[in-house]
């Protein structure tokens, strides 16, 4: 093999050994999601979460966590939920 030859081999290398890609997790903690929310909802949140992370100050709190408990208080509580989507509909409908 000439050294030119010799120096794509190894190059080309690289390309057999992590053709797969990084290993897939199995166990997905977390995704990406979109959602379309009213701008002065968002504020809202935004102004809240702002105004709680400073009054825990020091302990760190992510917006996400933020959200996940908001969310997660939510789904702890659906029968509320329900009653006031229910007022929503029977306003706008």
């Amino acid at each position: 093999m000439s050294g030119q030859e010799d120096r794509i081999a190894k190059l080309s290398q690289r390309f057999k050994t992590h053709a797969t890609g990084r290993p897939k997790s199995h166990s997905k903690n977390r995704e990406r999601q979109s959602f379309y929310l009213d701008a002065d909802l968002t504020e809202r949140i935004d102004r809240t979460y702002k105004d709680i992370a400073h009054a825990l100050y020091p302990r760190p709190i992510s917006k996400s966590m933020f959200l996940e408990t908001m969310l997660e208080h939510g789904l702890e509580n659906i029968v509320a939920i329900k009653s006031r989507l229910a007022k929503l509909e029977e306003v706008n409908g």
